[in-house]
């Protein structure tokens, strides 16, 4: 399932200055998986070079939220950044620094640190999507949007047919399936034309 470009605009005014609006564009501008979204790490992202590298995603594992390498081998890729992602994940790193100080006591107080890669414990505001006091976002984030978004604008949300949408986009603008492959981070071309 695709997102219409009507629903796209209903979900553009719905998450614009939520909580889950870089979640939100991350989906709808680099098809990422929700997993992907949620492990994305700073470190990560290029703003100079506009690139994401995805090498990692968030899971539960035993009850602990871990990062850990992601779905596929070819999961792991660099992801262009348009300029509307861009203007967004260049002010949200202004803020960041602003917000290390701003609220300084509160993430002290709140440190929620999280297994890396690498087994290293890093502290949740490493994360793009953690919250300027220091509050980890993880999946379960999407649940409250998508109840609210079926019961408010009358369709179905859920954060993969924001991948499916970019995929879709994607190809009707004559992307090579070879590339959308490697764009969609899909282990078998069979999956991207599917």
């Amino acid at each position: 399932i695709a997102f219409t470009d009507q629903q796209i605009e209903l979900l553009d005014n719905y998450f614009a200055g939520t909580n889950a609006e870089t979640a939100y564009l991350l989906g709808k501008y680099c098809g990422l998986r929700i997993n992907e979204t949620f492990g994305l790490k700073w470190s990560n992202v290029d703003l100079e070079g506009k690139t994401i590298y995805i090498d990692r995603q968030m899971q539960y594992q035993e009850g602990l939220i871990k990062l850990v390498p992601p779905k596929t081998r070819n999961a792991k890729r660099y992801m262009q950044i348009n300029d509307i992602l861009l203007t967004h994940l260049t002010k949200l790193a202004e803020q960041r620094k602003e917000d290390e100080v701003r609220f300084a006591a509160i993430r002290q107080q709140r440190a929620r640190l999280i297994e890396d890669l690498d087994g290293q414990l890093i502290s949740a505001t490493e994360l793009v999507t953690c919250l300027p006091d220091g509050r980890i976002q993880t999946v379960n984030s999407m649940k409250y949007p998508s109840r609210e978004i079926k019961e408010k604008l009358q369709f179905d949300f859920k954060y993969h047919y924001l991948r499916h949408t970019y995929g879709t986009r994607m190809a009707d603008m004559g992307t090579p399936p070879h590339l959308l492959c490697n764009q969609m981070g899909h282990g078998n071309i069979r999956v991207t034309h599917k």
